[in-house]
C-alpha cells in the first residue's frame, strides 16, 4: 500500500512595511517539490487569490515547503520545512 502525499506551500506578502502575511496552499496532485511549488504559485496568481489579498504582491523571496503524508495506517504526518527549491 502506498503512502498519500500532500504538499503545504506557503508564500508570504507584505501588508504594512514591518507586518507579513503568510497564505498556504494544499497541493495534492504533484509528483515532487519543484512541480508543488508551481502549483502552488500558479494558484496564488489567479485574480480570485490576489482579489482576496487586496492585489498585494507575494514576497518572491520568501517560501515555506512541507510535505503531508498518511501513512499506512492512518495516521498523518507533517515533515519540517524543507529549504526552498
Amino acid at each position: 500500500m502506498s503512502e498519500t502525499v500532500i504538499w503545504l506551500i506557503g508564500f508570504r506578502y507584505h501588508v504594512a512595511p514591518d507586518r507579513a502575511v503568510r497564505c498556504f496552499y494544499l497541493v495534492d496532485n504533484a509528483s515532487d517539490q519543484q512541480q508543488a511549488r508551481q502549483i502552488a504559485a500558479d494558484r496564488a496568481e489567479t485574480p480570485v487569490e490576489r482579489g482576496r489579498r487586496n492585489y498585494l504582491a507575494l514576497d518572491q523571496a520568501w517560501i515555506e515547503l512541507r510535505r503531508l503524508h498518511r501513512d499506512f495506517v492512518g495516521g498523518w504526518n507533517l515533515e519540517p520545512a524543507a529549504p526552498p527549491c
